[in-house]
């Protein structure tokens, strides 16, 4: 459980909220009404990496969906700058209406890995 609250916390962040504190609580309750199941997390984190090692082209994206939760959406390269690469994760899920899209930000590491980010510095 310690790993499903650790990845709600750091797999998307939100650029509208103006301090590290808002986006954290903004951040936990979003991803509260979100919908999302931690296996959709783990299916949406699984296809980030793979849009980003290799890092593919703006606008490269990738459909998911977990027949277990009936959530589904696709995730789609954003902006590239320098050693960071922006995605941007749209999704339906039945536990909440409509399209929900949350943006989120991954950094090469000097050795190479790719980390959760709050974006290019």
């Amino acid at each position: 459980m310690k790993l499903i609250a650790l990845l709600l916390a750091a797999f998307l962040t939100v650029p509208f909220l103006g301090t590290i504190e808002a986006k954290a609580l903004g951040l936990g309750r979003m991803l509260q009404d979100s919908g999302l199941s931690p296996n959709d997390l783990s299916v949406m984190e699984t296809i980030a990496l793979q849009l980003v090692n290799p890092l593919g082209s703006t606008g490269d994206a990738r459909r998911w969906s977990n027949p277990e939760s009936r959530s589904k959406g696709t995730v789609t390269l954003g902006r590239i700058e320098g050693d960071c690469a922006e995605l941007v994760h749209s999704f339906n899920t039945v536990r909440r209406p409509g399209t929900a899209i949350y943006h989120s930000w991954r950094c090469r590491r000097a050795d190479g890995t790719w980390q959760i980010s709050v974006g290019p510095k």
